[in-house]
């Protein structure tokens, strides 16, 4: 009996030790740290004095957005030159479709008059057949039945050349009319839409620059006690955009759209992987080309938060700095294109 409990013992112990450890397991799966798992070399990272400040990183991306923007506001003028194009035609087909119309009521009434001369004409025969009549009545009674048996042949009327070029002149003007409002409120969607994305980029990018600084905290979600990778960015898109993300770095990748560094825009996020790691574990925000103004030179900036290395907590880094090279992953598209 004693033994038998023992075993109902330690068989229930195991279970628990296992149950916890899974636990744990899981819990982890939810949190961020690349550098749990990598080896840091020398030389891995820059020895940074002088970070960008957030004026600095608003000034050059106010150039990127700029330059973006006069490229996609170029192909509109393309497009609104096209449009004018159209509507000079449109106007000298309506131009035209006038002209006709005078034309066409000028001929009514060379019509009308010309039917009025037939008319006193007609009275004046009349008038001549009615004596001829009186002379030779048989004459005129033979006339008379010939004219009551002949009878006026009448033509249909068919749709002339004329009627058909103008219908279909009247189709054209009304196509293009519904042409060119299309366009226009394309067009301005297109340029709101554009103004809207930068905007939304820019309240994401400076909520996060205010975060510099924050310590970093392993499955921290929050400015105190502090951030992991994962938690800065959620918090971060909640915060300034009332955007809701969840879960760890992989996670947020698989919610975004990969897109190519030489197609990231500032506000996407970028990714790292290490050679041991089994999934993604580490995400910042794309912060665009650095204005070399300090001691990171030409390359690409990112936001995030750092566990090791020369700085921790949330700092900018580059993506020329070996470390972050060699983990590199890819970059990811949450909020809509400019």
């Amino acid at each position: 009996m004693i033994k038998n409990l023992k075993k109902i013992s330690v068989v229930i112990l195991i279970i628990f030790l296992s149950s916890l450890l899974y636990s744990a397991e899981k819990s982890s799966s939810d949190y961020d740290d690349i550098f749990a798992n990598q080896k840091i070399e020398k030389d891995d990272f820059y020895t940074i004095i002088v970070e960008p400040s957030k004026k600095e990183i608003q000034e050059q991306n106010n150039i990127f957005f700029e330059e973006v923007k006069q490229k996609k506001l170029e192909i509109l003028r393309k497009k609104q030159n096209e449009i004018e194009k159209k509507e000079s035609a449109k106007n000298q087909v309506i131009s035209q479709k006038e002209k006709q119309k005078a034309e066409l009521a000028k001929k009514k009434q060379t019509l009308k008059n010309n039917s009025n001369v037939i008319k006193n004409e007609n009275k004046i025969d009349d008038q001549k057949t009615n004596q001829k009549i009186e002379k030779t009545e048989n004459k005129s009674t033979e006339n008379k039945s010939n004219q009551m048996t002949q009878k006026p042949i009448q033509k249909k009327s068919e749709p002339t050349k004329k009627n058909q070029k103008e219908d279909f002149q009247n189709s054209q003007v009304e196509r293009f009319e519904e042409d060119f409002n299309n366009q226009e409120i394309k067009e301005k969607n297109e340029e709101q839409e554009m103004d809207f994305s930068i905007q939304l980029r820019k309240k994401f990018i400076n909520c996060g620059m205010d975060f510099k600084g924050i310590k970093y905290v392993w499955g921290g979600k929050t400015p105190n006690p502090g951030f992991d990778c994962s938690g800065f960015v959620t918090y971060t898109a909640k915060k300034s955009l009332d955007l809701d993300i969840q879960g760890n770095a992989q996670d947020i990748y698989n919610q975004t759209t990969p897109v190519t560094l030489s197609e990231a825009q500032p506000g996407d996020l970028i990714f790292f992987k290490g050679d041991t790691d089994t999934r993604i574990t580490h995400v910042g925000i794309y912060l665009g080309k650095n204005s070399e103004g300090n001691d990171f030179g030409k390359q690409n900036l990112f936001l995030n938060a750092a566990s090791a290395g020369p700085r921790t907590g949330i700092v900018i880094s580059g993506l020329n700095e070996n470390y972050w090279k060699k983990t590199y992953y890819g970059c990811g598209r949450l909020l809509p294109s400019i």
